[in-house]
């Protein structure tokens, strides 16, 4: 399992903060002792050739859905964030489903605000991506996954990032977790139980992520 963790950094007046040390410290305790947000990530899973434009989801891929909903099933998962597109729905159609959830479609050409909102909710929720996309969402929210990119036949991964602590508006400390789910695909190096380096940021996402999902 890979682990990364960004944190928050703000300077406080000394002087201020002794007067609040003890109320700072009784809201810590409460935090740590509450769960963390959590917010998944995946790519759609195995679509068909067909319609070409937008095509459904293979065989493969709805079991794959179908997979996905009952490992997220009992996860507390509150919102669920789709494209506009067949492959997408469809992956996140058997979570919705079993849990009462409305789809709630996002777009690749506004995911800064997008990515900024999904912090701000304070809500577990799972994002179903595409496979130029997800990595650079993580990257978006100050994160460092392992892999430079997924190949257009990778469909395994699942990037669980847990928001444990919000610093006001705008400041978050998140850690990343790498898995993987169902089948790996053939010729495919899904990259499993690594560690990686820790890093700091100070804000939100600050770039947007746009071009052709596949």
């Amino acid at each position: 399992m890979y682990l990364h963790v960004a944190t928050v950094e703000k300077k406080h007046n000394l002087e201020g903060m002794r007067a609040w040390l003890p109320g700072i410290f009784a809201v810590w305790v409460m935090a740590s002792c509450s769960p963390a947000t959590r917010l998944y990530f995946v790519r759609h899973a195995e679509k068909s050739a067909l319609p070409a434009n937008d095509p459904d989801l293979s065989a493969a891929g709805r079991a794959r859905a179908e997979l996905l909903a009952g490992l997220l099933r009992d996860k507390g998962i509150r919102a669920i964030h789709v494209t506009d597109t067949r492959r997408s729905r469809q992956t996140a159609e058997p979570l919705a489903a079993v849990s009462g959830l409305t789809l709630t479609t996002y777009s690749n050409d506004t995911v800064h605000r997008f990515l900024y909102h999904l912090l701000e909710a304070d809500r577990s929720a799972l994002v179903v991506g595409h496979s130029n996309t997800v990595l650079a969402m993580l990257r978006e929210l100050g994160l460092r996954p392992s892999r430079e990119a997924l190949s257009d036949a990778d469909y395994d991964g699942l990037w669980l990032v847990l928001q444990k602590e919000k610093e006001g508006r705008g400041g978050y400390r998140l850690l990343l977790r790498e898995r993987s789910y169902g089948a790996r695909p053939a010729g495919v190096d899904t990259l499993r139980g690594r560690r990686g380096a820790t890093g700091l940021r100070s804000r939100g996402p600050s770039r947007s992520t746009s071009g052709v999902s596949r």
